[in-house]
């Protein structure tokens, strides 16, 4: 049976090498075509309803909300359905252009290519997000939070998040409790599994204690949509091609021939939500 990931010890940053958190994180921001930024966006989990009202349970009726490193808006999406204003925070050229295009609402006082009006988008990075002090009641990182300056994101936070507000870091995982969804991580070099005891890195004298809210559910997909779902991940895009080829080829034979999966038929694929959630004390 394969070995289970190691628990990490709370407070530790997921990707410890700056160096190799730049150079992953380029795969995402600036070397992301818009081909792939649409493969992305189809490709990955979307986050259970529960989940995200989690994120806004105890901000105001309409929430302002930083989506930190929203990609191409799966997050932000959702967000705006739970009646947010979502200030969207992205680097990415073509991940923007994607955010833009899937965030557009049926209007009939709006043109076609408007996006919500509750959204604004802004290319730029987590880091500096250009956004007014004390502007937001939550601040959200959704599969995201480990690409970022440690140091500088809390200090980003600290400033644009009112007294009282909440900072959520949220990712969807495989479930690697299941045996062959672990086996499945690991030929799809899927590094970011969860790991047991791990809470998102901050400063206590700034945050309050996290609250850890895990849920489990299962995704039905193909295994034409794993093969798509393995060429999203990081790891697979800093690939080069003879690295990309012997990772089709195992999947090839696990999917095909250790799992016997029928082409074009779903599978329920195990993920599990982790939420994370922290409040910046209020004023006193």
């Amino acid at each position: 049976m394969p070995s289970r990931p190691k628990p990490r010890p709370g407070q530790q940053s997921l990707i410890t090498d700056p160096d190799r958190r730049r150079r992953l994180g380029a795969s995402f921001s600036t070397d992301t075509s818009l081909q792939e930024a649409w493969r992305y966006d189809a490709a990955r989990p979307r986050y259970p309803r529960d989940v995200v009202a989690s994120i806004l349970v105890i901000a105001p009726t309409r929430p302002v909300v930083a989506d930190l490193g929203a990609g191409t808006g799966i997050l932000s999406r959702a967000l705006l359905a739970h009646g947010a204003h979502v200030h969207a925070v992205e680097p990415s050229i073509a991940m923007t252009e994607v955010l833009a295009a899937r965030s557009q609402e049926p209007d009939q006082t709006r043109g076609q290519d408007e996006v919500s009006p509750r959204l604004q988008v802004h290319r730029t990075t987590a880091e500096a997000t250009g956004l007014g002090e004390a502007s937001c009641d939550v601040v959200v990182a959704a599969q995201a939070w480990h690409w970022f300056d440690d140091a500088l994101v809390q200090q980003e936070v600290r400033r644009i998040l009112r007294p009282g507000g909440v900072l959520a870091v949220v990712a969807n995982y495989l479930d690697t409790s299941v045996p062959w969804v672990h086996r499945l991580t690991r030929i799809m070099r899927a590094g970011d599994v969860y790991r047991p005891g791990w809470t998102p890195p901050v400063d206590p004298a700034f945050f309050g204690g996290w609250t850890t809210q895990e849920t489990r559910w299962e995704r039905a997909i193909t295994p034409e949509e794993i093969r798509t779902l393995s060429t999203t991940l990081s790891s697979w895009l800093s690939a080069d091609e003879p690295a990309r080829e012997r990772r089709r080829a195992n999947l090839d034979w696990y999917l095909e021939e250790h799992l016997e999966l029928p082409p074009g038929k779903p599978v329920q694929l195990p993920y599990l939500t982790v939420l994370h959630t922290s409040v910046l004390p209020g004023l006193t």
